[in-house]
């Protein structure tokens, strides 16, 4: 029988979950429509998503975009004239870009431009097979619709040959121009890697003459990669065909989501988009809608009408500040508890006691904390998960009740190992560039700079003389706001979607301008012993003291440079003229080149670059994983890291980075009589991580 502790184990792991590990009981039924909380009242968000449009659905990590998606398809599950097709987007990118490296075609075609082709080609062709997956699931575990075939005219296995018939078409490749149309057949048995790179070079060994010429091209733009695969792939015929397909079973609605799909580069993202996303979202009389998981600032949408399109940001201040501006937090506070709430009762029973779990008495309530639980997580249901499992560490299993204290230093611990390696480990993960390199060099600078200023602040405060500030000591003075103007929050937007601050507000200043309020992440305060604010004065977050657009600007002047991107010329401009040369693309004044803005490069920075083993950011995601939890499976690590296990495999397995340098153990452990692969950090692996070395 499970004790206490165990539950609380299950209940902060359905919490901090990842991407599509589904909430299942013992009996392996979903818990999904006994665990979901909508985030707004009445359920608002589900009632949306269940509406005959396509839906947006904007936050950062951890806010519950593929819960909210998994909820919607539970209860599409339950009509017997729509479906809903699942597609983890950035699984089958790395999927397909694990496949096209294979090839080594070579033509008169650029050969980076062949790459990419390939890429999107056999990415399209993933997305494809998924979806044929995902209707032969929905259709078939329907019992309703299974139930009614015979009066549709169509038996089961008739549906699939027709179905088998319509995918096979849409995959062979068919090449238009005013001229001719050439076909070429594709042997679609092969599956091994061989395979896919014989399938390539079947592909394009008959490309016409005027797609090999716009291939030949440098700099290709998303939309003609979207022209190409269009004389590639016949799209809309299939979307037409599919839909008389399903039209003759009764399904009058199909519903595709799209998981993760801010996960693949912006140019795939835009090609994905105007090549499958727009013509099933546009045509069909509204057949095809789309549901769809994204990342702030990662919105390309260009050839869809966003008019028609429903936009739910699911970050608490975008999500509440459309209702009453002082009601943000308060609101944000509720859904918490909510949350906490249900989960509760569910694990535990209706009749649940608190006290049970946590350190409550007459000056100390449960709602203090819930309002400490929305702080030191910004409000992310993910994060609420992971601080109360560090909790139950702090407490020994409950040896002693769970206290603010415990849930303060869990905030902390939560901070130094799941977010603030982001930057602070950065001279280890291997970027495409150095220009990317070093943008996330400055950004810790930035960070730097932003957390001086804040324990300098909270020295200030407590000596002032100013009103607001009295009942203050340079011990108690809070510091953790700042506010800047509206048009440097793109700057700050890397910091906020990594969790190193978190936008609070929107408010006017003392000069009645508006202005955007900041926090710091509670667990960095608490790192940094800046005092967080519990009294969230609104007055006071927008004293002087907290303008940070100086510090901003200041930083802005030491990190870029505003340069000539040709190589011979390199001529430098004032950064106060980046409107002009960017913003109106004017060429270099010297060389008619493109201007750009590029950080600065720091010579000891670059020498910890040049001098230190780096992996790819997701591998070295794997070694901080298996710091904090060991061992564990491929698919366990998956879940922690929002990727699917074959992406596991790809990173840990004999061509990887992490293999060559014997960064990880396997071992094989017997369960329920089977071997199953464990893996857990090898010696070297502890001390890279550590400390940079093997």
């Amino acid at each position: 029988m499970k004790n206490k502790a165990d539950i609380f184990l299950e209940l902060t792991d359905s919490l901090s979950r990842y991407q599509r590990a589904e909430l299942k009981d013992d009996d392996n039924n979903t818990l999904i429509e006994d665990l979901y909380v909508d985030p707004l009242n009445n359920d608002l968000i589900l009632k949306s998503m269940l509406q005959n449009n396509t839906t947006l659905l904007v936050g950062r990590k951890g806010t519950g975009k593929s819960t909210i998606i998994n909820r919607f398809q539970h209860e599409i599950r339950k009509s017997n004239n729509r479906i809903s097709l699942y597609v983890d987007v950035k699984s089958l990118f790395e999927q397909a870009k694990g496949s096209y490296l294979n090839s080594n075609f070579s033509d008169s075609i650029s050969r980076e431009n062949f790459e990419r082709l390939s890429l999107y080609q056999l990415f399209i062709k993933r997305v494809i097979e998924e979806l044929k997956r995902e209707i032969n699931k929905s259709i078939f575990k329907n019992p309703i619709v299974n139930f009614f075939f015979p009066k549709h005219g169509l038996t089961e296995k008739e549906f699939k040959k027709q179905l088998d018939v319509l995918f096979d078409k849409v995959e062979t490749p068919e090449f238009r121009d005013s001229t001719a149309i050439k076909k070429t057949k594709e042997n679609n048995n092969k599956t091994s890697k061989e395979g896919v790179s014989s399938e390539l070079k079947g592909s394009f060994s008959s490309i016409d003459a005027s797609i090999k010429a716009d291939l030949s091209k440098e700099n290709i733009s998303s939309s003609e990669f979207t022209r190409i695969l269009t004389r590639y792939f016949n799209i809309i015929d299939f979307m037409n065909n599919l839909k008389d397909l399903l039209s003759r079973l009764k399904i009058d609605k199909v519903f595709i989501c799209l998981d993760d799909m801010s996960e693949i580069d912006k140019s795939s993202m835009e090609v994905f988009v105007n090549f499958i996303v727009a013509p099933l979202n546009g045509a069909s009389d509204e057949y095809f809608k789309f549901k769809i998981s994204l990342y702030p600032g990662r919105i390309f949408f260009p050839s869809i009408d966003m008019q028609k399109v429903k936009t739910f940001h699911l970050d608490y201040y975008d999500l509440y500040s459309r209702g009453q501006a002082n009601k943000i937090e308060e609101s944000a506070i509720e859904y918490t508890k909510k949350l906490i709430e249900k989960r509760f009762q569910y694990y535990y029973g209706k009749e649940i006691n608190f006290k049970d779990f946590f350190q409550l008495n007459s000056s100390i309530t449960m709602d203090e904390y819930y309002k400490l639980l929305f702080q030191v997580s910004s409000n992310v249901p993910r994060i609420i998960g992971k601080i109360l499992n560090f909790s139950l560490q702090k407490s020994n299993a409950f040896e002693r009740k769970i206290t603010k204290s415990i849930i303060k230093e869990s905030a902390k611990q939560h901070y130094i190992e799941e977010i603030e390696y982001v930057l602070t480990r950065d001279e280890y993960i291997k970027y495409r560039s150095y220009d990317e390199a070093f943008e996330k060099y400055h950004l810790l600078e930035l960070l730097k700079n932003i957390i001086g200023k804040a324990i300098a602040n909270k020295k200030h405060i407590g000596i002032a003389p100013a009103k607001i500030f009295e009942k203050y000591t340079p011990n108690t003075a809070p510091s953790n706001y700042f506010h800047v103007t509206e048009d440097k929050e793109k700057i700050l937007q890397t910091l906020e979607f990594n969790f190193f601050i978190t936008k609070y507000s929107k408010q006017q200043n003392k000069d009645s301008n508006y202005t955007s309020v900041f926090s710091l992440n509670y667990g960095l305060c608490k790192k940094n012993n800046i005092i967080f604010d519990e009294g969230s004065d609104r007055k006071f977050r927008t004293e002087r003291i907290f303008d940070f657009n100086e510090l901003i600007e200041e930083w802005m002047n030491n990190s870029k440079e505003l340069v000539c991107s040709n190589s011979d010329c390199q001529t430098k401009y004032p950064l106060d003229k980046k409107e002009v040369f960017i913003k109106h693309n004017i060429p270099c004044l010297k060389c008619q080149s493109k201007v750009e803005l590029k950080p600065i490069i720091n010579i000891e920075q670059k020498k910890k670059l040049d001098s230190n083993i780096q992996l790819q950011k997701k591998d070295y995601d794997i070694l901080i994983v298996l710091r904090n939890k060991f061992p564990l499976r491929a698919k366990e690590l998956g879940n922690e890291l929002d990727r699917h296990y074959q992406s596991i495999n790809q990173s840990i397995g004999k061509n990887s980075k992490i293999k060559e340098y014997d960064f990880v153990k396997r071992f094989i452990k017997k369960v329920k009589n089977k071997d199953v692969a464990y893996f857990e950090l090898s010696e070297k692996g502890i001390s890279y991580i550590n400390n940079g070395t093997i």
